[in-house]
């Protein structure tokens, strides 16, 4: 019932669908900042979609270390693809942070050129102005490092992929318990949860079991006590246990809902995933999530510029509505330049990056 290693990852174009919901999550969340946790649901598909990504070319290339084959020579090559899609464009988005200029990537220019925000985010105990964001790219970099060795290490054992994903429950717990609670979530394993679970899904995606599971009832009722445990512990000031809990919760409810749409097409065609403009948003996500928040920055140094205190203009342009109605258009159009100068003709680079081929088990039998 597991997925072969060299199963093919087909083009499922309803992710690109899940891309766009999950990343304007994350923008309206920071540039109306509503009462509810909107861009921390984003974040966690993101999160998992990425296990289930990058799970399935480990598998698939057999990149991992120790695998048959000239495995140093694809596990390079996953790198270097990788990296010609992350890096460019995420140094550009630097490099307008630069010019702005936003102070703490003046001040601490070594940690986002690693990158490692998170880390950094994490001993300041607070965040860079219009660069909080850069801590999820950090943790992505890092978990593209770390997963093919770790899926060495583990095989296909679905177990101890539990026991991954066990580990970041037990690390946000411990590490919040025994150092500090705050932003331990920017931490690499305090994530694990979330990686392995989209890694859980690709071993088991075509298993009869999973059919049965994730149906759409189960993905209303698993968000459903995702926010609802969100409200208690807002309304209740929860302590840190039943806090790290909670993007547990997260994990399973996006494994049931990426797991809803990849075993029923149908169903992502009837709640409009493959509508052509989602399609769109969705594969420039990417640009978008670079450059949301240095759009309200630049937005207010506008303001603050050519409106006094004394009008009374400042309060009303910097206020959600008018926010998010004047720079909508602003990051849809920053993040197709990136997609048509940037991340497309670089995509088309990856040609020249093929992988090693694999050989086949040979089935010949002998007398």
């Amino acid at each position: 019932m597991f997925t072969p290693p060299g199963a093919p990852l087909a083009y499922r174009p309803e992710l690109n669908g899940v891309r766009a919901i999950a990343v304007w999550l994350v923008v309206i969340q920071h540039w109306a900042a509503p009462p509810i946790m909107m861009g921390e649901m984003g974040r966690q598909v993101f999160f998992v979609l990425s296990g289930y990504l990058i799970s399935g070319v480990v598998w698939k290339q057999q990149v991992y270390p120790g695998a048959p084959g000239p495995w140093r020579q694809r596990l390079g090559t996953f790198y270097l693809r990788r990296l010609l899609r992350i890096i460019p464009p995420y140094y550009c988005a630097l490099a307008l942070s630069a010019l702005l200029p936003l102070a703490t990537i003046r001040e601490y220019p070594a940690w986002f050129l690693l990158p490692a925000a998170n880390q950094l985010f994490y001993q300041l105990q607070r965040w860079g102005e219009g660069l909080g964001h850069f801590w999820t790219l950090a943790v992505d970099e890092q978990f593209y490092l770390l997963w093919p060795v770790l899926l060495a290490l583990v095989g296909q054992r679905w177990r101890w992929l539990l026991l991954i994903g066990a580990a970041g429950l037990i690390f946000r717990v411990g590490w919040g318990l025994l150092v500090t609670s705050g932003f331990v979530l920017v931490l690499l394993p305090a994530s694990l949860d979330l990686f392995a679970a989209g890694t859980l899904l690709r071993l088991f995606e075509k298993a009869d079991w999973l059919a049965r599971w994730v149906r759409g009832r189960y993905v209303v009722a698993a968000w459903t006590i995702w926010w609802a445990l969100w409200v208690l512990l807002h309304q209740h000031q929860g302590g840190v246990t039943w806090i790290m809990i909670f993007p547990t919760v997260g994990a399973l409810a996006a494994f049931l809902t990426l797991g809803w749409l990849l075993h029923y097409p149908a169903a992502a065609r009837r709640i409009g995933l493959l509508h052509p403009a989602l399609l769109w948003l969705g594969q420039r996500s990417f640009g978008t999530y670079l450059y949301h928040l240095l759009l309200p920055v630049f937005w207010q140094r506008v303001v603050f510029k050519l409106w006094s205190a004394e009008s009374g203009w400042r309060e009303v342009l910097l206020g959600p509505i008018p926010t998010v109605l004047i720079l909508t258009p602003l990051l849809l159009l920053l993040s197709a330049a990136s997609w048509h100068f940037i991340e497309a003709p670089l995509n088309r680079l990856k040609r020249h990056l093929a992988y090693a081929p694999i050989k086949e088990p040979s089935t010949t039998t002998h007398p």
